[in-house]
């Protein structure tokens, strides 16, 4: 890996740290739902670098998010983390077949990332009441999904990764 690679793989890094960590300061009217913003970085990387890359800075920015805000290994940090994964399997193989744009990739992405989320929330409080908690936050990240779809596309016109490795 070039130098200037890694840089870059660096970068996005710190950009879904920043969004993740600025999303959180954005008010929305259901409790644990945000908008995804760090889910740009992972739908551009998927579309323009190699996908091992973009899970790499997934992973990395759930954990050293978790490590700022004090809740590794809490609940809420592992909703995070199995929400992530769901979510990067579904964006992998939708985004390599291409059968979707990137805007149905992230909303399909963000679904998942819900399931995933309601998924580990029912297995560690053992409460299966948490599934009718489903309906409305899958509603909010289809709308959140097609605005993170549409930053994805319109920045990947631009072919940004491109560029920069280009010069």
């Amino acid at each position: 890996m070039s130098i200037k690679r890694a840089c870059l793989i660096a970068m996005m890094l710190a950009m879904a740290i920043v969004l993740n960590i600025i999303e959180g300061f954005i008010p929305m009217f259901i409790p644990g739902v945000k908008l995804g913003l760090a889910n740009c970085i992972i739908l551009i990387m998927l579309y323009q670098m190699k996908w091992y890359e973009a899970l790499l800075v997934m992973i990395l920015r759930i954990l050293l998010v978790g490590l700022f805000r004090g809740n590794i290994f809490t609940l809420t940090w592992l909703m995070s983390l199995s929400g992530g994964v769901c979510s990067f399997i579904v964006m992998l193989l939708f985004s390599k077949i291409n059968f979707f744009s990137p805007i149905g990739t992230s909303v399909l992405g963000s679904i998942s990332h819900c399931f995933g989320q309601i998924i580990v929330a029912m297995l560690m409080l053992s409460a299966s009441t948490f599934i009718y908690y489903l309906p409305f936050i899958a509603l909010l990240s289809m709308i959140t999904g097609v605005i993170n779809g549409m930053i994805c596309k319109l920045l990947n016109k631009r072919r940004i990764v491109e560029t920069i490795l280009n010069k």
